[in-house]
């Protein structure tokens, strides 16, 4: 059965806890089941709507970390169904996961990529881990109709079993607009207004919101000073919607990236700073920090301009980009949403 959203997994940082999130066409109770197969024995709950639009929510809870699990959801005339790990233990020096941004209007090519998405994991079960989306979700995120139609399409398979069956960890884009129904649907433990940070496996990922004040002095940047500082994880990410080095064609260089989270990336030991806005994908290096703008998820198509500062690579295409750590060593694969490599590169610690 099809929901008209969900059910989505939401990584909120507890390797023993998983979010699970949907939306009825109408008023009712609905029961969520889990377990280790698709007998669901290890549990089931029964949940009513706790928001305007008919949505659910539920966390299991005592999870194993790194172990499958099988859940659906239950309502009179049908169920819907996914699958999750829980996130590692803290000590696994290994991890994969995807990142993209900038899908708005583009349903389809979101929908082709997720279905690259969907083979990986099926192929490399080291992959159903989570998806970084650097914002942007869709067209105007103030408007209900949207979601319903850009991001939660009943007929865009992929995506739906994308959502279901991998943790969905998007930023603020400037498209979301007043993030009332971005919080609605991805209701993530943020720390104020829409930022916060996680641990998975060798990982630490900083989820930032520069549509509240994060320069120099604020609350935002305080706090990522803090954040950053108390992480001993070997490898540190920051995703944020706006870029602070890209190809220009289409939006300039955030300047507060430059000026102020550059330095904190430099003297925390930061590896990657994902973006998008621009619609392309480029990667620039910048005093040892890898910025990746990957802002092709199918908003329509800006055109790079060569010879920008710090930019090694640019590609005018729809794309996706794959994280692989091993140990010491980041490989990242960047591709095309028909599944074509653009590029491969590696960072070493």
């Amino acid at each position: 059965m099809v929901f008209p959203k969900g059910p989505d997994v939401i990584f909120t940082g507890d390797n023993t806890r998983m979010k699970v999130v949907w939306q009825l066409p109408s008023t009712a109770a609905s029961t969520l089941q889990w377990g280790n197969d698709t007998q669901y024995a290890l549990g089931s709950v029964t949940t009513e709507e706790y928001s305007p639009g008919h949505q659910h929510t539920y966390t299991i809870t005592g999870l194993t970390p790194g172990a499958r699990y099988e859940y659906r959801v239950v309502i009179d005339g049908g169920y819907s169904t996914g699958s999750f790990y829980a996130a590692p233990d803290t000590s696994v020096p290994r991890l994969k996961f995807f990142a993209y941004g900038d899908s708005r209007e583009g349903t389809d090519i979101l929908n082709q990529i997720d279905g690259q998405v969907v083979s990986a994991y099926t192929a490399d079960p080291a992959f159903q881990t989570f998806i970084l989306d650097m914002g942007d979700l869709v067209s105007d995120g103030d408007q209900e109709s949207l979601w319903a139609s850009q991001f939660f399409g009943p007929n865009d398979a992929n995506i739906r079993s994308v959502l279901a069956n991998i943790s969905f960890m998007p930023v603020m884009g400037n498209h979301e607009n007043s993030g009332v129904l971005f919080k609605k649907y991805f209701p993530m433990p943020f720390v104020a207004y829409h930022y916060w940070s996680f641990d998975y496996g060798p990982a630490h990922i900083v989820m930032l919101d520069q549509y509240s004040p994060y320069e120099a002095g604020s609350a935002q940047y305080n706090w990522l000073i803090k954040d950053l500082a108390s992480s001993s994880k070997a490898w540190k990410f920051i995703v944020l919607h706006e870029p602070g080095w890209s190809a220009a064609g289409g939006h300039l260089n955030n300047p507060t990236v430059q000026t102020d989270i550059q330095p904190l990336a430099q003297k925390y030991g930061v590896s990657i700073i994902f973006g998008a806005h621009n619609h392309y994908y480029a990667r620039a290096v910048v005093n040892g920090i890898t910025h990746l703008t990957v802002g092709g998820g199918g908003a329509p198509l800006y055109p790079p301009v060569p010879g920008q500062p710090y930019v090694v690579m640019t590609k005018y295409s729809y794309c996706f980009v794959e994280i692989a750590i091993d140990g010491n060593t980041l490989t990242g694969t960047t591709l095309q949403s028909d599944g074509t490599v653009i590029e491969t590169f590696t960072i070493a610690r």
